[in-house]
């Protein structure tokens, strides 16, 4: 095992980086406007400036078949197509975050979210692009940490972002916050001008693609793994219904500003840390399927908790086991669902494009259950979202073994080991 070809701490630190600047925003912005009196339907608002996100599997194409050059441009050897791609991505996302540091939050707030906007369009370019890079570093041995290592990083990244930073806000102020995002970014963006890119994968292609027609290849992955996504459109409900309301919830309950912050991004945040890391050896001990099936009861009990405060249970004892059990199962839910994910991906040509597709089914309808949850929250209460998410969230562990058990089995044949 040659340390270039898995850069742990490089892959880590990108995806710490990853994180930073949108969960600073996005944190702050709704428990501000929440405080300021905004209605929850108004704070559903805010997800459209994650738009850009849509896109992602729209790049991703692009990012498997195209080489960034700059050579002309700046001194830079963008030696890699997936570390060309990410080096554009990382360095306008620092430049991005030191033009959003010097506009003016109460003033200019609609050309923050264009700027915000902007920096989120090349986080996902950051974000295929890494995809990418990690399926063709890693095999099916290494692939479980990767994923590990990926969650662990964004969840470090929601920890100095949406919770050390904000806690840190009074004092750093709008524009100190952001330039110091941007300094953060950097450190991802320097190691990976260090970084050469192999320049083959770790596991030969076992897919049948023309590699030519896009659409075509795209339309044959989903009805051959047509199980898979039907689960990937159903498990975001339980991970987001209850998670979405929880900061709206905690306002409404009276809870500062700095407790909310530090329980629900630092507290939750390294909860959920231990959780990716432990999401390894859990499925190292049961397989994929079983600890898929594990996690989404864990998470069906964390909204019973969530359930429990929205019909007057509040105290601090119960919102500390709601949170710490909702930090317990969605990191691993994340990490195993990836895995599975990369393990398709990985067989094919189109590696970038296929994992994207797959985790953009999950992280859209996940960012619209958001929304909706929001939305519905002022028409049916806290407590008539939660427990419809619950209900769902109990349906889909059931379902699990049943959808998975033929399609995991062909998908990853090659590799025994990896089904379990």
């Amino acid at each position: 095992m040659k340390n270039r070809h898995h850069p742990w701490f490089m892959l880590a630190s990108t995806y710490v980086t990853q994180y930073i600047g949108v969960a600073f925003i996005l944190s702050a912005a709704v428990v501000i406007l929440r405080q300021q009196g905004a209605e929850l339907d108004q704070l559903a608002l805010l997800n459209l400036a994650v738009l850009p996100l849509a896109g992602k599997v729209f790049y991703a194409p692009i990012i498997d078949k195209f080489h960034v050059n700059l050579r002309y441009i700046c001194l830079v050897n963008l030696q890699g197509r997936y570390r060309s791609w990410l080096i554009l991505a990382q360095g306008s996302m620092a430049l991005l975050l030191v033009l959003a540091g010097a506009l003016d939050f109460e003033t200019q707030f609609s050309g923050i979210l264009l700027v915000l906007a902007c920096y989120v369009f090349f986080m996902s370019i950051q974000d295929v692009s890494i995809d990418g890079l990690s399926c063709k570093l890693f095999d099916a041995d290494t692939r479980k940490f990767a994923n590990s290592v990926q969650f662990s990083g964004n969840l470090l990244g929601n920890i100095i972002g949406g919770g050390v930073i904000l806690m840190l806000y009074p004092w750093l102020g709008w524009q100190g916050s952001l330039w110091l995002l941007a300094g953060l970014t950097t450190i991802s963006l320097v190691q990976m001008l260090f970084f050469k890119e192999p320049d083959q994968a770790a596991e030969p292609t076992q897919q049948n693609e023309s590699g030519q027609h896009l659409f075509k290849d795209i339309k044959a992955f989903i009805l051959k793994h047509r199980r898979w996504f039907l689960l990937l459109s159903l498990y975001p409900i339980g991970s987001t219904c209850g998670f979405a309301l929880l900061n709206p919830l905690l306002v409404d309950l009276g809870w500062p500003l700095d407790e909310i912050g530090f329980v629900m991004k630092i507290y939750g945040s390294i909860v959920g840390l231990f959780s990716a890391l432990l999401a390894t050896p859990l499925i190292n001990k049961i397989g994929r399927v079983n600890a898929l099936v594990a996690v989404t009861f864990i998470q069906f009990t964390s909204l019973i908790f969530v359930l429990c405060l929205t019909l007057g249970v509040t105290s601090k004892i119960m919102v500390y086991a709601a949170i710490t059990l909702h930090f317990i199962s969605f990191p691993a839910m994340l990490v195993v669902s990836s895995t599975i994910m990369m393990d398709k991906a990985a067989l094919t040509l189109r590696k970038a494009t296929f994992f994207t597709l797959q985790f953009s089914v999950a992280s859209l309808l996940g960012f619209a259950y958001s929304a909706a949850s929001l939305a519905l929250a002022k028409q049916l209460q806290y407590s008539g979202v939660v427990a419809g998410g619950a209900v769902i969230t109990l349906l889909v562990a059931c379902i699990i073994r049943p959808l998975l058990k033929d399609s995991l089995m062909q998908a990853s044949s090659p590799y025994s080991h990896t089904t379990r």
